[in-house]
């Protein structure tokens, strides 16, 4: 093999509101902006990147699996998340984002909750996405 992974470069998520998506990711997380392009921004998280995009600039790009027919409604490249996921540090922090992200518009979907593999919670942010929040025990 001549080529390793060493970590997720990005992660592309498409949201109807651009405003919503750098309002929770930026303002109520804390996240940084990298790059804002207009219907297109890049949020670093630790090393990593979400590239958030509107509707319009998911479709537009033939090597996302397709051309565009926005006026049709076509989503050709679409493909489907189940949801995004986030390290948190301890399960304390888990309970403690569970109540902030209430606040900040999100709705609790499940949790908190201890489960095999450590302490979760699930949300769908104010972007309309599912979140996890997980303190991550790995397996002995």
């Amino acid at each position: 093999m001549n080529f390793t992974i060493s970590g997720l470069n990005h992660l592309g998520l498409v949201v109807d509101d651009i405003a919503t998506a750098k309002k929770w990711f930026a303002t109520s997380l804390g996240l940084r902006i990298v790059e804002d392009r207009g219907e297109l921004l890049f949020i670093a998280v630790g090393n990593d990147i979400l590239a958030i995009k509107t509707p319009r600039m998911a479709v537009s790009k033939p090597e996302h699996g397709g051309e565009q027919n926005y006026a049709t409604g076509s989503k050709a490249g679409w493909q489907a998340l189940d949801h995004y996921g986030f390290f948190a540090p301890t399960p304390d922090a888990v309970d403690a984002f569970a109540k902030f992200a209430a606040l900040e518009g999100a709705e609790i979907l499940k949790g908190p909750y201890d489960r095999s593999d450590g302490r979760a919670v699930y949300f769908r942010d104010p972007c309309g996405l599912v979140g996890e929040y997980l303190y991550y025990l790995p397996p002995k």
